[in-house]
C-alpha cells in the first residue's frame, strides 16, 4: 500500500544550499533595481465607504433608527434579556445603505 502512494506522489528534494551568499544578495539588489520607481511609490486609494456610511448613519432619516438600536443594545446587555436586536440592526443598516449607495456611485464617476 505504501509503495502505491509513493508511486502517486513522488518525493521532491530541495536543492543544495548556496554557499555564495554575497552573490545571491547582489542578484537580489539587481532585481530590485530593475523595478521602476513609479511602481514602488504607488499607493492604494483611500476607502470612502466607512466615511460615507458614518455620515449616513447620522442623517435625520437614520438617527432615530440608530437611537432605537442603541437603546435595544443597552437593554439587552444591561439586563441580560432573552432577545436580540437583529431587527433593529437590519432597519438601521437598510437606512444607511439607502443613503450611501447613490453616494458611492457619485464618487466613482
Amino acid at each position: 500500500m505504501l509503495s502505491f502512494i509513493a508511486d502517486l506522489f513522488p518525493a521532491v528534494y530541495a536543492e543544495e544550499k548556496r554557499e555564495d551568499t554575497a552573490s545571491a544578495a547582489a542578484e537580489e539588489q539587481e532585481e530590485a533595481a530593475e523595478v521602476p520607481a513609479a511602481e514602488e511609490e504607488e499607493e492604494e486609494p483611500e476607502d470612502i465607504k466607512p466615511t460615507i456610511e458614518e455620515a449616513c448613519g447620522e442623517t435625520s432619516a437614520c438617527a432615530p433608527l440608530k437611537h432605537h438600536l442603541d437603546e435595544c443594545t443597552r437593554r439587552v446587555q444591561g439586563e441580560g434579556a432573552h432577545e436580540d436586536c437583529i431587527e433593529e440592526l437590519y432597519h438601521f443598516l437598510h437606512c444607511v445603505n439607502e443613503c450611501a449607495v447613490p453616494k458611492y456611485f457619485d464618487k466613482l464617476v
